[in-house]
């Protein structure tokens, strides 16, 4: 059998042979894996540079809040709506259609009522039947039935003379001529018992009066005349205008025809017919059905929706109309709507606050951890060399010089052997507050790591950086600290570069600095080198 190197690989056919796969094959597989595993670290540094973008983030807030009290509120609108509309129908409306109607009951069908026994009375048949004589004792009876109920007006129109009796005298005889008497003969020739007419009454100079009219006929049956009352019209409309005060709604009343014939608004009556009512165009010939039945009804105006209730009246042929603005009532939920978008645009402005304060604290921890060193709270290695970039960058630009310095502890490692690591830790700390002390405000110090340190020193020369090296190395030269198994002393080995006119690029003065160190520490340390 042929041996097969740990190199090779093999893959069994169906026949049982064994082939050999490519010697790269391994490799192919590898970049394959690399290439995968590169792309997904690609897609969670995107997904996280997007998520973690605190401008991005607070954005990303601020539209979930606002989108979330927003479609809170309207779901809260929408609920309250659907509930006002099913009230409407179900409760409010039919309620208060129901004590109108009772209220109806005693404005309209009590004066029908005492038509009805003036039709009845024995003394008003009596004194037709012998001759209309005494004219004084019709007046009489009628002021006193006008008297006695509060109506606007009580009348008699004889059959046999024509003549129009009211509670002051004879008004006038009718005549089918007079436009005025029309409703007069239209009412005898319908045979009907009773009926109501919206007209002017002559006997005040055309007040708007609401006639009650009743026949009056003799024990055989034989027609006599017409008598009844007469409401003003006025206060009719004033009694519907306190319903809509006190329950919200407008009410009126219409005939079979859809005539308006009691409306608040007494220009309408006797002239506008509901067809013509904006909205109810399409949906006036359902109204007047003539049925017993309350229909319901919802119809757009050009100041929003509407509910509109129709009830029949058999004992007047007339219809009961009570309209619902939806406008006004949800005008306290639209308030509510108003307010809850309000609050949480509010709460909203205050949630993105606190959470702009404390990312701003987060990222500025963040970034303090990101650029600091932990111990010693001095810039660290990364930080430093953004700043010597930037740094070299303006030197560049402005022509101007730049110095670094490259500070290593003479022996440092022997003081870890001797006073432990504790004591070690409080002297980088202390040498830190001397370093950050000695400098100027536009110099940076860095920790580069272990006992290095790096001090960047903009628009500063040869000259003045080993003058300041000088001072640096004395000051840490007197540094004593105790530690509990003595005085911690050391001395400093400084090596500084320049970059004149800003000749030079970050990797080579780090360089030469720090081969400047390394020379100050061969000499013996304790001194300051500068490259040459």
């Amino acid at each position: 059998m042929q041996k097969r190197s740990n190199t090779d690989w093999y893959r069994v056919y169906g026949d049982g042979v064994l082939k050999s796969l490519p010697h790269n094959f391994t490799e192919i597989i590898y970049d394959k894996i690399k290439y995968l595993h590169t792309q997904k670290n690609m897609m969670q540094s995107k997904f996280k540079s997007f998520l973690f973008n605190k401008y991005r983030l607070i954005g990303i807030l601020t539209l979930m809040l606002i989108v979330s009290f927003t479609f809170t509120s309207l779901v809260s609108y929408n609920v309250t709506r659907r509930s006002i509309d099913s009230d409407a129908k179900t409760k409010i409306l039919p309620l208060i259609s129901d004590n109108i109607y009772s209220e109806i009951q005693k404005e309209l069908l009590q004066p029908i009522h005492n038509s009805s026994i003036m039709a009845n009375d024995e003394f008003l048949v009596k004194w037709v039947l012998a001759g209309e004589q005494d004219k004084d004792e019709i007046v009489c009876y009628l002021q006193r039935i006008k008297d006695r109920y509060g109506y606007f007006s009580a009348f008699y129109i004889s059959a046999i003379t024509n003549n129009y009796y009211y509670y002051d005298g004879i008004l006038k005889q009718i005549r089918p001529e007079d436009e005025h008497d029309i409703w007069y003969y239209n009412f005898v020739r319908t045979g009907r018992h009773y009926d109501l007419d919206v007209d002017n009454d002559e006997a005040t100079s055309g007040t708007l009066t609401i006639f009650i009219n009743h026949r009056l006929e003799d024990n055989a049956g034989n027609f006599l005349g017409v008598t009844g009352v007469g409401l003003q019209m006025s206060e009719v409309g004033e009694t519907l205008e306190s319903y809509r005060q006190r329950f919200g709604h407008l009410i009126y009343i219409v005939d079979s025809d859809g005539l308006i014939q009691i409306h608040p608004n007494q220009e309408l009556v006797e002239k506008i017919n509901i067809r013509e009512l904006e909205g109810l165009q399409n949906i006036g010939d359902d109204i007047l059905k003539n049925d017993n039945i309350t229909h319901y009804y919802e119809y757009r105006t050009r100041n929003g929706e509407a509910t509109l209730s129709a009830r029949y009246l058999p004992d007047l042929d007339w219809y009961l109309i009570v309209e619902q603005d939806q406008t006004q009532a949800l005008k306290a939920a639209r308030l509510g709507l108003l307010g809850n978008i309000v609050m949480g645009v509010l709460v909203t402005l205050l949630v993105i606050s606190l959470v702009v304060i404390v990312v701003n604290l987060y990222v500025s921890k963040l970034e303090e951890t990101a650029s600091r060193d932990e111990l010693t709270k001095l810039f660290n290695r990364r930080k430093m060399d953004d700043l010597l970039s930037r740094e070299i960058a303006f030197a560049k630009r402005y022509g101007e010089p730049l110095s670094l310095m490259m500070m290593d502890i003479d022996y440092f490692k022997s003081v870890n052997d001797t006073y432990g690591h504790h004591g070690g830790d409080c002297y980088l700390v202390e040498l830190a507050k001397v370093l950050q002390e000695e400098v100027r405000l536009v110099d940076y110090v860095g920790r580069w790591g272990g006992e290095e340190f790096f001090i960047l020193l903009p628009k500063t020369n040869t000259e003045q950086a080993k003058e300041l090296a000088e001072r640096l190395r004395y000051a840490v030269e007197v540094i004593q600290i105790e530690s509990g198994r003595g005085l911690i002393s050391r001395t400093v080995s400084i090596g500084i570069a320049s970059a004149q006119s800003g000749k030079m690029d970050a990797d080579e003065i780090i360089r030469q600095a720090d081969e400047a160190m390394y020379r100050a520490k061969q000499e013996g340390g304790n001194r300051v080198v500068i490259w040459e």
